[in-house]
């Protein structure tokens, strides 16, 4: 949201660390200060792991940006398994000390979101799907359909979107959070120009990882 406020550190970390932050006192008053230590050292480590640092959004109206930092395991053409159609799909794999934030690729407006449970199957595909997995269907000005799907690979894993069908949202937008990794889809439109290719690592909200097509009257 423009002109809202974010900490280096996710807001989404702090109780914990206030709550290791006491415990090592605790420890130091009644075990040991070597257990202190040690309970304090998690503190780092945590805020590490949900670092959630400025991203400058490119100037490229017609850019879809990656959602996550991640690596490009996939690009297939497919038919599109959520809306009618075929469409490119860009299969993005976090690794578990990727950042956790998630973004969303294009401004536009949320048509549609889905929340589906391991075994649930895809709107327009027959047969489950893996584990938990959350979708977003999310049209820009010019019309054009772009879904996100994150789904969910850790244990640990826990998406969450905060975003709502019939709400508009801006390219690179902070929009969710995934915690220790998990497998990113894009479904873009099959005119889409990728700038990006398998192997390739790349960074949420500052980089564009396909452009759509320009339309003409």
């Amino acid at each position: 949201m423009p002109g809202k406020h974010y900490p280096y550190i996710a807001r989404e970390s702090w109780a914990l660390i206030f709550i290791l932050f006491v415990l090592g006192i605790v420890a130091h008053l009644f075990v040991h200060g070597l257990a202190a230590i040690i309970v304090w050292l998690f503190i780092p480590a945590w805020a590490y792991l949900y670092r959630d640092p400025e991203r400058s959004i490119p100037a490229q109206p017609l850019a879809v940006v990656s959602p996550v930092d991640a690596s490009v395991v996939a690009i297939e053409m497919v038919p599109n398994p959520y809306i009618e159609g075929d469409a490119l799909r860009i299969e993005l794999e976090m690794s578990c000390l990727d950042l956790f934030r998630i973004r969303s690729p294009i401004e536009g407006k949320v048509l549609k979101s889905w929340f589906l449970l391991p075994g649930d199957p895809l709107p327009l595909q027959q047969g489950a799907v893996g584990n938990l997995r959350i979708s977003h269907w999310i049209q820009t000005d010019e019309g054009d359909n772009i879904v996100i799907t994150i789904r969910k690979k850790a244990r640990l894993s826990r998406p969450q979107c905060d975003i709502q069908t019939g709400e508009r949202i801006g390219q690179g937008q902070r929009c969710g959070m995934v915690q220790f990794g998990a497998g990113i889809d894009i479904y873009v439109p099959p005119e889409s120009r990728l700038e990006i290719a398998i192997g390739d690592k790349v960074k949420s909200g500052s980089q564009a990882i396909a452009q759509l097509p320009t339309h003409t009257d």
